[in-house]
């Protein structure tokens, strides 16, 4: 993992005029930022593909066998740190100010915060699903597969959010103002999930309302990303790992409950899975809108750095 490179004189001295509370916007070369963020993501994807594939040969499984659950784990595992050292790589070295999107105090108390968010949220929409009669828990299972969901968790968790809010959002939001860069990366967000099997225009709208949304107001509420990776984290772990649901389009899991789906698309979700279901996209956007609210109070909600120079 890179350390940050320590900011030149120019930025170093404007960061230093900003008030304590004040959202640090002061990095350089964004463009070549947002290339290399772009580049880093799918470089993530096609290393933890490849290590997954690797490590499963290398125990010897049959060349037809899909990635083994360890296999899957630990490509998640140097995925995350991939994009970690990435990250620190793009913004520091070259964007010159890392700023506070790992950096601070509370970081702890952010990710922990993320991970009891995500939990609550997908337990507050399955239980809203078993109301309406689209879920219904059938027993428990013998031998659930935890590996699996924590690897679908932690390399979606970190890589995604690290592309889409630690560099896109941030990058758009100095050019673009925070509502723009809001909008256009829960876009992208969203269609990057076009390629999950069962996936659709429906689904993928689905996802940029509720997940690109509410993880992107969890961003700008803390103007770091450990709230949002630990939301995000426990949201597709839980989903999988607890309530044996599909997460966006993966398949069916084998969790720690035996449960029943029926019931409309809209509903259940189908073959994305919970999260696909209205009733998560509603709440994920409700939520979301709440931390909006809450960065808008802090002044984290910003217009372009141009125009934020311009009326000073």
């Amino acid at each position: 993992m890179t350390a940050p490179h320590t900011p030149s004189a120019p930025v170093a001295s404007a960061a230093a005029t900003l008030p304590a509370s004040a959202v640090d916007r002061t990095d350089r070369r964004r463009g070549l930022q947002l290339v290399l963020g772009i580049l880093l993501f799918l470089g993530a994807q096609v290393v933890m593909a490849g290590v997954a594939r690797l490590a499963t040969a290398a125990a010897g499984a049959p060349a037809d066998a899909g990635p083994a659950p360890w296999a899957l784990l630990l490509s998640a595992v140097v995925g995350a740190a991939l994009a970690f050292g990435g990250y620190l790589l793009i913004v520091g070295r070259v964007g010159g100010r890392p700023g506070l999107a790992l950096r601070g105090r509370g970081r702890l108390v952010e990710l922990m915060a993320g991970l009891a968010l995500g939990v609550g949220l997908i337990a507050l929409s399955v239980g809203v699903i078993t109301l309406l009669g689209g879920y219904r828990v059938t027993g428990f299972s013998p031998s659930p597969q935890l590996l699996v969901p924590l690897a679908i968790g932690l390399g979606a968790g970190v890589v995604e959010e690290i592309a889409f809010r630690g560099v896109v959002l941030r990058v758009l939001d100095a050019w673009l103002g925070s509502w723009a860069a809001l909008a256009i990366s829960s876009l992208l967000f969203g269609l990057i999930h076009l390629t999950n099997p069962g996936a659709s225009l429906v689904t993928a709208l689905g996802l940029v309302i509720e997940a690109g949304v509410l993880l992107g107001a969890a961003y700008l509420l803390t103007r770091r990303l450990w709230l949002a990776i630990g939301l995000h984290i426990a949201w597709n772990t839980v989903q999988a790992g607890v309530f044996s649901s599909a997460v966006s389009g993966t398949g069916k899991q084998n969790g720690l409950l035996v449960a029943e789906t029926t019931g409309p698309t809209w509903l259940t979700g189908g073959a994305m899975g919970v999260e696909g279901s209205l009733v998560s996209v509603l709440l994920g956007l409700a939520v979301g809108i709440v931390m909006l609210v809450l960065a808008a109070r802090r002044g984290h909600l910003l217009p372009s750095v141009r125009a934020e120079r311009a009326e000073s």
